[in-house]
């Protein structure tokens, strides 16, 4: 089994050696590296350069004519790895030692599993390493394992690429992307052992509740999203999943000769519950506040909650503006 490394790179030069030092500690090594650049102006590309010259494997390095974001910059360095295996990477973390043999042990051990994203440590900038880990706060909030999304902790197989690229320049991130799609497609598995360190820096990407360096419980939840009016948030998220639904259908194909048929139409049938359930809630929400009551009960009826968190999401809905 080929393995391969995707890493998007701009500017990231303070943390980037490390994280390239770390691929030269892991027990089983990947067979490529390949880098794309969105136009750094720091010394990202030397010290690229360096590494690729006495790396153990080979390293491939593009570098964009024009910036193209991030996620169109991991779309493309996804699409020119060769490995069966493809391991997205951030150039600011670091891998622990075996995150490589332990992922790749898990894609052999389970050939139905097309993802893979393991557990990380949240870091401090300096790599000061606290107890907390992305996967625990997620449990500590009293969410499930789907909220955990993070792209540099994903791992794919290279068939897999069939259904996600190319990814919408609008997506929720390339992360989102992979992550919904193989887990609607119940071809995702989740990892629970801490395999990287995840730095907060202050300028990363990702912001979400899972990343904090402290402890998180269902209340810090409530305080990041809190009673406010959401309903701008669910239009939004009730589009992307007529993506996903989009997709899914536009590959029937593929996934046909991935053995997929079925889960393509039960992923189907998800998103279009979902973005119905979504629509619900958008209504209710509309209603005057004292009108609710009724149309939450109706609601929890007929099963409406059940895409959510159930008696919160409807004393959520009594209960915002």
């Amino acid at each position: 089994m080929r393995l391969s490394i995707a890493m998007a790179t701009y500017n990231g030069a303070k943390y980037l050696q490390e994280q390239l030092d770390s691929f030269l500690y892991q027990t089983r090594k990947p067979d490529e590296l390949v880098v794309c650049d969105d136009g750094s102006t720091d010394a990202t590309l030397e010290i690229l350069e360096a590494f690729r010259q006495q790396a153990p494997f080979v390293v491939h390095v593009y570098r964009n004519e024009s910036n193209l974001g991030y996620i169109k910059n991991f779309e493309k360095a996804l699409s020119l790895c060769t490995g069966d295996i493809i391991f997205l990477s951030d150039q600011d973390d670091v891998w622990l030692g075996k995150k490589i043999e332990e992922v790749e042990n898990g894609f052999l051990s389970n050939p139905n599993v097309m993802a893979i994203i393991n557990d990380q440590y949240v870091t401090d900038s300096k790599l000061g390493c606290s107890a907390y880990t992305s996967l625990g706060n997620i449990k500590s909030a009293g969410v499930s394992e789907s909220w955990f999304v993070a792209g540099c902790c994903t791992s794919i197989r290279r068939s897999l690429l069939s259904i996600i690229l190319p990814i919408p320049e609008n997506a929720h991130g390339h992360d989102a992307w992979i992550n919904k799609l193989a887990e609607a497609l119940s071809v995702r598995a989740v990892l629970a052992t801490p395999l990287q360190y995840y730095r907060r820096h202050g300028q990363n990407t990702s912001q979400s509740f899972a990343s904090n360096l402290g402890k998180v419980s269902s209340l810090d939840l409530i305080k990041h999203y809190g009673f406010r009016d959401v309903r701008a948030g669910w239009q939004t998220d009730a589009y992307h999943y007529e993506r996903y639904r989009t997709r899914i259908s536009e590959r029937t194909k593929e996934l046909g000769d991935m053995g997929l048929e079925v889960a393509g139409t039960l992923a189907i049938k998800f998103f279009s519950e979902k973005i119905a359930a979504l629509r619900g809630r958008i209504e209710i929400a509309s209603t005057s506040r004292v009108m609710r009551l009724p149309r939450v009960i109706r609601y929890w009826a007929i099963g409406g909650y059940k895409h959510f968190s159930g008696w919160k999401s409807a004393a959520k809905d009594i209960l915002r503006p």
